[in-house]
């Protein structure tokens, strides 16, 4: 496995490594358009059409992709230091910088390719490999760790399988080399792709989903973990496919995940933490409540979004929505830190490590808007108004579509 170590080799930056003077920077959707929040100054608007979505900043905070259009597929980058947008690709999606330098991967149907970008311009994009279903840069930036898709054939659903692809295999198939296969189809397992990939902060384990077809992916979906090395593979658990519900720990061999099967976001959701190679599982949430969205605050506290549990009503008047709850996982030790007003709800906790503060939206369904307060909840503020509220989906919103802040070290 000489090309994993020659990828792996660099590690991952640690959290003190990449921290600096804390700057709040946050990139926002209101009306549809493309905002910035610098620190104290003002808002500034960067586009006018109203069809921006899906910020994401790049590894330095001086730029910020997004997706544009009517079927947001038109990718886009705004450069903090040129005030310039600069066009990546029309009919483009699952965008990600690298982790170490202002090079942004995107797929173009089943083909990954990367482009690297400056001030005044985006260079010509690199074809990489074809044939992927998800991706997801290695954390030393030099490569990435790719899934295929499942293919249905008359003999049954063929395997996925997981690759090592360096930046510059230039669409050679003899440059990618095989980590893993999954387990074929079963009674207790069934993928035909994955989401993207999480690395553990020693690199030894990496976690994602492994997805099913849609019609099932919307009710359940199996936590996976395998080690860097491909030799140990474990099924964790079964969630919903929120890549945002699941994470490590900063520091430590922890992966926290919000499990439960059931497409309802109000009910049968558990925060759990799973602690590496240990298998033993642990759950936080007291019954009679649901857990909608977590962070880690260092290595023994997390924030979670929790609602009292609830069964599915289509009145959205009489589905609870969440405040935020601090755990300290050393004492099982847990405690409300927020209180939104009736009918507004918490969510998306963010932790700041730079600047050891605490974010989240608020919204009542309808409008939202970004608070930020210290990591138990004290001197909390509201910085940032009517946010775009995204579709919801049976009571969950993917609230990175239209919030993304920029925390170096997490």
């Amino acid at each position: 496995m000489l090309l994993l170590i020659s990828l792996w080799t660099g590690g991952i930056c640690s959290a003190e490594a990449d921290r600096a003077e804390f700057v709040l920077k946050a990139a926002f959707i209101r009306n549809g358009d493309l905002w910035l929040k610098l620190n104290g100054a003002d808002e500034q608007p960067v586009t006018k059409d109203g069809k921006a979505a899906a910020p994401k900043w790049s590894h330095d905070g001086k730029f910020v992709a997004y997706a544009a259009g009517e079927q947001a597929n038109d990718i886009w980058v705004y450069s903090l230091e040129s005030k310039r947008q600069l066009h990546v690709y029309s009919g483009g999606a699952n965008y990600e910088w690298a982790p170490d330098k202002n090079r942004l991967a995107f797929q173009i149907d089943g083909i990954l390719n990367y482009a690297d970008v400056s001030p005044e311009q985006v260079d010509p994009f690199v074809n990489v490999t074809p044939g992927i279903s998800n991706y997801s840069w290695l954390p030393n930036g030099n490569g990435f760790l790719v899934s295929s898709s499942a293919q249905l054939l008359p003999t049954g659903w063929t395997d996925v399988k997981l690759y090592l692809v360096p930046a510059d295999a230039n669409m050679d198939p003899g440059k990618a080399k095989l980590l893993f296969t999954l387990p074929p189809q079963s009674g207790s397992f069934f993928a035909v792709g994955t989401s993207g990939f999480k690395w553990s902060p020693d690199g030894k384990w990496i976690s994602f989903l492994a997805i099913p077809t849609a019609s099932l992916s919307a009710d359940s979906n199996t936590l996976c973990v395998l080690s860097s090395d491909g030799k140990t593979f474990r099924k964790v658990d079964e969630m919903l496919h929120y890549e945002e519900w699941f994470d490590w720990a900063p520091g430590q061999n922890m992966l926290a995940y919000i499990g439960g099967i059931g497409r309802f976001a109000i009910e049968n959701k558990q925060l759990r933490i799973k602690e590496f190679p240990v298998i033993q599982r642990v759950p936080y949430t007291p019954k009679g409540y649901a857990d909608r969205g977590f962070t880690w605050e260092g290595d023994r506290f997390i924030t979670v979004s929790r609602s009292k549990e609830s069964e599915w009503s289509n009145d959205a008047a009489l589905r609870p929505l969440p405040a935020l709850y601090r755990i300290d996982i050393h004492r099982n030790d847990q405690k409300q830190i927020t209180s939104p007003p009736d009918h507004n709800g918490d969510f998306q906790p963010t932790y700041l490590a730079a600047g050891k503060k605490l974010a989240w939206v608020r919204s009542d369904r309808e409008r939202a808007d970004a608070w930020i307060s210290n990591g138990d909840g004290s001197e909390a503020v509201q910085v940032i108004s009517d946010i775009d509220v995204p579709s919801p989906y049976y009571d969950a919103w993917h609230w990175d579509s239209v919030l993304a802040w920029y925390a170096p070290g997490r």
